[in-house]
């Protein structure tokens, strides 16, 4: 699944698979494996930490002791992960760049007119698909469906730009499309293997925030994204459609709203 045309596709000599299998086994994946989902585990521990911290702060002014509400714990939670997925994108750097594999792992190239034709059809599948599996499948199962972002709040689109369309798309194609798949070349599956597998794990590190239907939708969506990234080999593919996938919500709904009212009946 590996690019094969053009000058930038060109597929480099692996420099660095000496050292990845000199620092090969168990401990190594399961250090792979640690850090590719940390930042669900880290956004819990700053929360835990902040809300300590609070609370210890009115303690010391000798005021009556208020956790916060639930609004504002969700609230948290968005920053922290932002904030924990930085973090741990910091630590992956400094670690692969100890081992001298960063460039597999932050691989990022100039993308050919094909590959963003591909990120575009990508982006495209998901856009339509991801709502009409989570449509099917909270009829099925029952659960939210799609999810609405308030376009009229002003903090809520600016916690949307910065965690879903500046911060996931870059750290998750690190951690995931990066990271897992470089360290899965590296311990020699298949292509196949690595995106079956990859976007299982995808998906499923999407259960704890979103639930079961919104994880469901994400092995699709992780399935598009691993697909570009082991078809192109580079991040650039997958990070476009990702990035596009996260935005368009931002970017399409108010042209809609716009245009709704010179279009006959009313679009909800």
């Amino acid at each position: 699944m590996r690019q094969v045309d053009g000058s930038s596709a060109a597929i480099e000599p692996d420099e660095s698979a000496g050292l990845w299998r000199a620092t090969g086994g168990w401990r190594e994946g399961t250090l792979v494996l640690v850090m590719v989902l940390a930042p669900i585990g880290l956004a819990i521990i700053l929360v835990g930490i902040g809300v300590i911290a609070i609370a210890g702060w009115q303690v010391v002014r000798g005021v009556a002791v208020e956790l916060p509400t639930r609004a504002n714990i969700q609230l948290y939670g968005l920053l922290a992960y932002a904030a924990a997925s930085w973090i741990d994108v910091a630590a992956v750097w400094l670690w692969s760049s100890r081992r001298r594999v960063s460039r597999e792992v932050f691989r990022f190239r100039r993308p050919t007119w094909s590959a963003l034709v591909a990120s575009l059809l990508g982006f495209v599948i998901a856009m339509y698909g991801v709502p009409i599996a989570t449509q099917w499948l909270s009829g099925l199962m029952g659960g939210q469906g799609m999810a609405r972002v308030n376009l009229h709040d002003a903090q809520s689109i600016a916690i949307y730009v910065f965690l879903f369309v500046v911060t996931t798309p870059v750290s998750e194609e690190i951690l995931y499309r990066g990271l897992l798949v470089a360290w899965l070349r590296r311990i020699g599956w298949r292509d196949s293997a690595i995106w079956l597998a990859s976007s299982v794990i995808f998906g499923a590190n999407h259960l704890v925030p979103l639930g079961f239907v919104w994880a469901s939708a994400m092995v699709g969506l992780g399935a598009i994204l691993f697909a570009l990234r082991l078809r192109y080999d580079s991040l650039t593919p997958a990070w476009v459609a990702h990035f596009l996938f996260n935005a368009h919500p931002l970017l399409l709904l108010p042209l809609i709203n716009w245009l709704a009212p010179a279009l006959p009946g009313r679009l909800y």
